[in-house]
């Protein structure tokens, strides 16, 4: 978010250090968080704080050093780190992040959704953003956060991401369309389109001037109660299948129907689609499905606006981040998020890794310790 904000590389002020006593970080876990953030093009991190404070509210917050002040793990990890940084700063800083996939958030729609929110209360605007990011993040697929006022931006992306674009203006929703006839792959979810910016709902066929686009529309919705999805061809269970929140009863106009409820009423409706539209295609969540149905319904969107590639076949806890140095070079990140050792195909051109020094060839196994990093320059 900061990054895109700033439409440039950026400074993390506050980064945890040991934190709350339930957040006390194991072994190799700052070197983790400190280079994660190296790879989303950060320019270095600053700890919050240096020491712990011995009085007032924060005082269990901790900071790098402990209430004694004397060295500790943590301080000696942020010296590693700080070695790290000194000495690789040529290949690291500032590094070009080339992503082709982009989240369109909206904080006019989160503010709408809670004046207006789904019925349970369990699934609001964060959440849906969050359900749709951390899917591609397992996924290996790095991703821009824009916002409305960025939609002059949407060409330089392969794939943008719109969650629930409840209140939005007729310009951005005109914007989106031209998106897709362009050859962009759009994703939306329910209550896109809904609203214009002062929440009143359009007159028109929902949804409101993306009919077109999504070859979709409808005039119901409902709660959805025991209701699962049927008549794709993804590989899930029963449970994978079910719906937590909201249904659209859709009715496709020249849409290909991905997903329909299961349900002895609402069956004849669709609640996933696809669409060609122009030199692009749209597909549209008229439900909220589980995680597992959003893997495999992304799976198959990322191979249709072809950014399904090598990095794809890393499965999470194995993350990779990769972008541009100073020198023009490619640089991979390899990341570790767990407490077992992992070992993973090096699936990028031959390098260095900066760490170790040791020369790569692409094929070639890296051995990922607990919490691990490995960094890669292309030769």
């Amino acid at each position: 978010v900061t990054r895109n904000l700033k439409g440039q590389n950026y400074l993390v002020l506050e980064t945890e250090a040991q934190g709350f006593p339930q957040w006390t970080p194991y072994d190799g876990q700052l070197r983790l968080q400190a280079f994660s953030h190296l790879a989303s093009g950060a320019r270095g991190v600053m700890y919050w704080h240096w020491h712990s404070i011995h009085n007032a509210c924060e005082t269990y917050w901790k900071g790098v050093l402990s209430h004694d002040l004397q060295p500790n793990a943590p301080y000696r990890e942020c010296c590693t780190i700080g070695a790290d940084f000194a000495r690789l700063s040529p290949q690291l800083s500032g590094l070009v992040k080339e992503n082709r996939v982009a989240f369109l958030v909206s904080n006019e729609s989160l503010t709408g959704l809670e004046q207006f929110p789904l019925p349970g209360g369990n699934t609001d605007y964060n959440d849906v953003v969050r359900g749709l990011y951390d899917t591609l993040y397992e996924l290996n697929v790095e991703c821009d956060v824009l916002f409305p006022r960025d939609a002059e931006r949407l060409s330089q992306y392969a794939m943008v991401v719109v969650p629930a674009l409840y209140s939005a203006p007729d310009s951005l929703l005109k914007q989106l369309t031209d998106y897709v006839k362009q050859g962009g792959h759009l994703v939306a979810t329910f209550k896109t389109g809904f609203c214009n910016e002062f929440l009143t709902v359009a007159h028109e066929r929902q949804p409101h001037l993306l009919t077109e686009c999504f070859g979709v529309t409808y005039d119901q919705f409902a709660e959805p109660r025991n209701v699962s999805l049927t008549g794709d061809d993804f590989a899930l269970s029963a449970e994978d299948r079910k719906i937590t929140a909201w249904m659209e009863l859709l009715t496709p106009t020249t849409a290909n129907v991905l997903s329909s409820y299961g349900h002895p009423f609402w069956g004849k409706y669709a609640a996933v689609t696809e669409n060609a539209c122009g030199k692009g295609s749209a597909a549209y969540l008229g439900c909220w499905p589980s995680a597992a149905y959003l893997k495999a319904f992304f799976k198959r969107r990322l191979a249709r606006a072809g950014l399904w590639g090598a990095e794809q076949t890393a499965e999470f806890p194995i993350v990779i981040k990769s972008g541009r140095n100073r020198r023009n070079s490619r640089v991979h990140y390899y990341f570790n998020y767990s407490g077992e050792p992992r070992e993973q195909e090096y699936l990028h051109e031959a390098g260095l890794e900066l760490l170790s020094g040791r020369p790569l060839n692409a094929g070639e196994t890296l051995h990922l310790e607990p919490w691990g990093v490995q960094i890669v320059e292309e030769n």
